[in-house]
């Protein structure tokens, strides 16, 4: 396979890895910095869908990574 191709995984891989984890810590500083803090207000719809999206984007990265490999 070409290069350009790895190079392309490669990149793909680091993307969702990077937005897996900073979408995690986003699931955690949200809920602390909302109006009446982690007790004032219930958990959010929303705050399920950043977390189920941050660990299929770490899960993600993981798949994109063994595709990777397996272009060499």
């Amino acid at each position: 396979m070409p290069s350009i191709f790895k190079a392309l995984a490669s990149i793909s891989a680091w993307v969702l890895f990077v937005f897996g984890i900073l979408s995690i810590a986003w699931s955690i500083v949200d809920p602390l910095v909302r109006s009446g803090g982690i007790s004032g207000e219930l958990y959010h719809f929303n705050d399920v869908v950043w977390a189920t999206l941050s660990v299929l984007c770490i899960f993600l990265s993981v798949v994109v990574m063994k595709i990777r490999k397996g272009l060499e």
